[in-house]
């Protein structure tokens, strides 16, 4: 039991090292997981021991270059990203707009590719490794929507809803209707709810068994999205569908169409990223 207890308190532990402070002490690392500082010094000395922590000068703990080694044989063995890269890059030379991939991981989203749009005023959009709350971003409600009911009731019931904008919804009965909505049509959408002057739409890729492993996004300034809101809502869940079939095509089989989104059909392969 002891063991197990180690072995939940290692995320929490790596989701301290950000960008914005990469470098923690044993007594801050007790203070911000909540056990005693020998406990986070044994924990930290594990992590170092694996290389997923290296140790500083002045007892200061950074991140370990074994995290690049994993991180490298993930990109190898995953197909999504390498199938969605050049579907992106389409997606910004057709539109101009900002594009997004992003996964659900531990109930926030994470992205983890992005193409910067093309016009003069432009979205730069969440950095490659950002996190974001997952209500009030299309690919958000695009991951959430595929939840079983029982993973959903937890989401909705875990934590209260941050406000992040006048029109993020915090409502779990107004939100658990919008993920009902975005199951039908097969597209979320993003009103300014994390950002203000920021629109999104969001449609969901799925692996070569049908299931729902990311959501593709573009991210558009408040300003020129109502009047292209339908031209992008189809590009997006084109856009979408070119790399559930190109991810399916890697594995030799044809994608499952989904129950939930019959009007999803592949609309042909994407091009192999170089």
């Amino acid at each position: 039991m002891a063991g197990l207890q180690t072995v939940q308190k290692i995320g929490p532990v790596l989701d301290l090292f950000t960008v914005q402070r990469p470098e923690w002490g044993v007594s801050e690392v007790a203070a911000a997981i909540d056990v005693p500082r020998s406990s986070a010094h044994a924990l930290l000395a594990s992590l170092v021991d694996t290389g997923l922590l290296q140790c500083r000068n002045r007892g200061r703990y950074r991140l370990g270059w074994r995290i690049v080694e994993l991180g490298e044989t993930l990109r190898s063995t995953v197909d999504v990203r390498s199938c969605s890269a050049p579907v992106l890059e389409e997606l910004v030379e057709n539109y101009g707009e900002t594009t997004h991939l992003a996964i659900m991981e531990r109930w926030s989203v994470l992205y983890v590719d992005k193409v910067i749009g093309t016009h003069n005023i432009t979205v730069q959009g969440a950095r490659v490794g950002t996190r974001l709350d997952a209500h009030s971003t299309a690919v958000g409600k695009v991951l959430l929507a595929q939840l079983d009911k029982t993973e959903l009731q937890r989401y909705l019931t875990a934590r209260p809803l941050r406000r992040l904008t006048p029109s993020t919804t915090t409502s779990p009965h107004a939100l658990a209707d919008a993920l009902e909505m975005t199951r039908t049509a097969g597209v979320a959408v993003d009103m300014g709810e994390t950002v203000s002057e920021v629109h999104c739409v969001a449609a969901p890729v799925r692996d070569d068994m049908g299931s729902v492993v990311a959501a593709v996004s573009i991210s558009v300034p408040a300003t020129r999205f109502a009047s292209r809101r339908a031209q992008l809502e189809r590009a997006v869940i084109a856009a979408a569908n070119k790399i559930t079939r190109s991810i399916a095509e890697a594995a030799d089989i044809v994608p499952l169409e989904s129950r939930n989104h019959p009007s999803l059909e592949p609309v042909g392969s994407c091009p192999r990223a170089s």
